[in-house]
């Protein structure tokens, strides 16, 4: 896919609108933020109408370029779904397993994050998914909360073409992230089984995690049983951020018991692959988002930067199988020699 050149590209850093239970709202960082809602609140990302594109001033030549660019992104193709809401998980194996923990370390590589936001990864993904790309989660909680999620956001997604359809909106992916929530931090425009798509699974979590940790540093309005406003602050750390990630805020919750049953869990965990809970976390930990490929070529935005994940890991993936099959028969050849041998 030829891409387009960035000296014509004009791209701004949006704001994602927090559609999570304490109503806030931060920053997406990356370099592939236009399509967010760049809002300050949930009420004004209902209403106000996307931001206009900037007038390029640019020669037919590189219109031309610049429009075919843009129809190659348009045939965009995530990783689908395995089954669907309907249907049971299909048979997990080990080699699918390995192969989607290659994936996430392929991402977390590119992006430069640090080994802790790996294992981060990697855990979560082990407890929400057992490692297995595109899921769709049929557990009643699941089903339930989505469904839920789907009534208070749909106004939210006014424009796209699923969402009035809730069949759609499910909880998706290698961390169990429901869509109601989570596919406005990829693009609010985009149909929410993009969530089964284990590269962007990662690229989405990163960036929510992001935006949990600009808020852990300010203050937090949070609500208490009786609901009435209180401040609140925190420091972001791997266990905060996996919680707040998880549980859409930072603020604590109104259920001590079951938190600290979670906290437990989540504790012994990291424990096991030598993850700090309690390590501070800064967003440099979590690297970012790549926005050209390992050969330098320039990824014209978000979709090409996710093919060209893909293609490298593939590509690194072939090299290694080749190589594989020829070291297995040169063993292979030195074996039947020797047998020949008297």
């Amino acid at each position: 896919m030829r891409v387009m050149q960035l000296t014509v590209l004009a791209y701004c850093v949006g704001f994602v609108t927090d559609v999570f239970d304490d109503g806030a709202s931060a920053s997406m960082d990356g370099p592939y933020s236009d399509r967010h809602a760049a809002l300050e609140d949930l009420e004004s990302a209902i209403s106000a109408p996307p931001a206009p594109r900037p007038v390029i001033d640019a020669s037919t030549d590189l219109q031309a370029e610049r429009d075919a660019d843009r129809a190659e992104v348009q045939k965009f193709l995530p990783r689908q779904c395995v089954h669907t809401v309907s249907d049971p998980r299909p048979k997990l194996t080990r080699g699918e397993q390995e192969r989607t923990a290659k994936v996430i370390a392929h991402v977390a590589r590119r992006l430069k994050a640090s080994d802790d936001f790996h294992k981060l990864l990697k855990v979560v993904a082990v407890r929400e998914s057992s490692l297995q790309q595109g899921l769709v989660h049929r557990l009643s909680p699941d089903l339930e909360g989505s469904y839920a999620a789907w009534r208070k956001m749909q106004t939210t997604y006014e424009g796209n073409p699923h969402a009035h359809d809730a069949s759609k909106w499910q909880t998706y992916g290698l961390f169990g992230m429901n869509s109601n929530y989570f596919t406005l931090v990829w693009d609010k425009a985009a149909d929410p089984e993009v969530l089964c798509d284990a590269v962007v699974d990662v690229l989405v979590y990163r960036r929510a995690v992001a935006r949990m940790i600009r808020k852990a540093g300010g203050n937090i309005v949070c609500k208490d049983e009786h609901g009435r406003p209180f401040n609140y602050t925190t420091k972001a750390t791997w266990e905060t951020v996996h919680r707040a990630v998880s549980g859409g805020k930072l603020c604590p919750s109104k259920r001590e018991a079951t938190a600290a049953t979670m906290s437990k869990f989540f504790r012994n965990r990291v424990a096991r692959v030598g993850l700090d809970p309690d390590r501070p976390v800064t967003l440099k930990m979590l690297g970012l988002e790549p926005n050209k490929s390992l050969t330098g070529e320039p990824w014209a935005d978000q979709e090409a930067m996710v093919m060209g994940l893909w293609r490298e890991f593939e590509e690194t993936e072939a090299i290694r199988e080749t190589r594989q099959a020829e070291t297995s028969e040169k063993v292979a050849a030195r074996l039947a020699a020797r047998s020949k041998t008297p």
